[in-house]
């Protein structure tokens, strides 16, 4: 997953004195897919690591992720300039770009310490991880979900099981603007009025009457636009084609 082309980083084996992890961590065990199995510790290190392609990057570890087995390093400068004293000056405008890299254990084979971690909680690997994760508001997480979920209901319930195209066609006419729902192949409009198939006009029974008059009028129109549409598509017989 190393990403050759982006920018910082570069060639060579980066000479000098290394610490790899196994200074710090006896799990490591160097070399090209070294065990990082139990590295969550690890988030905030400033690290140099050469791949095994010879490539050498420097950067801050932002995270771990062993389901993956990779590493995302932060690339950015180890002092980032000092916020401006002008208090009205824009604070974001006070730290360079960031790059993000993700690297797979199995592509490193040597890893150096350059700087230790702000801190080393195994409990909350992420509490002062740059930039600053937010919170999750778990509420709304749980309303979009039940909102997804009824949405999905909705799109279920409103597809017919076993009916023709232009059963579903006329469904969704008729759902545009009245209320409907599928009974097995009945249309039921207002929970009173029922369209058997196949689906005309003389289909449509209720005992309300002014229900009954009201969806016989939208259902015949909705009829003859479909129809128009249909007619509209369909190549007149016998039409040359070409010139």
């Amino acid at each position: 997953m190393d990403n050759r082309r982006q920018s910082a980083g570069g060639r060579g084996g980066g000479g000098g004195d290394r610490n790899n992890f196994s200074g710090s961590n006896a799990n490591y065990t160097g070399g090209p897919g070294g065990n990082l199995a139990a590295l969550d510790w690890v988030v905030g290190l400033r690290i140099r690591v050469v791949t095994i392609i010879d490539d050498t990057y420097e950067g801050t570890i932002y995270s771990y992720d062993p389901l993956t087995s990779t590493l995302a390093l932060i690339q950015s400068p180890a002092h980032p300039p000092p916020t401006p004293v002008n208090e009205n000056a824009n604070v974001a405008q006070s730290y360079s770009p960031q790059d993000y890299r993700i690297l797979k254990i199995s592509f490193l084979k040597e890893v150096a310490v350059l700087s230790a971690p702000k801190q080393r909680s195994v409990a909350q690997p992420f509490t002062n991880a740059e930039p600053k994760i937010g919170t999750v508001d778990i509420a709304a997480v749980a309303a979009r979900e039940k909102d997804a979920a009824r949405v999905e209901a909705e799109r279920i319930a409103n597809k017919g099981v076993g009916v023709t195209k232009e059963a579903q066609d006329i469904y969704d006419a008729l759902a545009r603007t009245m209320k409907c729902r599928w009974h097995d192949k009945q249309i039921i409009v207002y929970n009173d009025v029922i369209i058997d198939e196949p689906y005309t006009v003389d289909r449509v029974k209720s005992k309300d009457q002014n229900a009954l008059i009201h969806v016989k009028k939208v259902l015949e129109g909705e009829r003859r636009k479909l129809e128009t549409q249909r007619r509209a598509a369909t190549p007149i017989s016998g039409e040359r084609k070409g010139g």
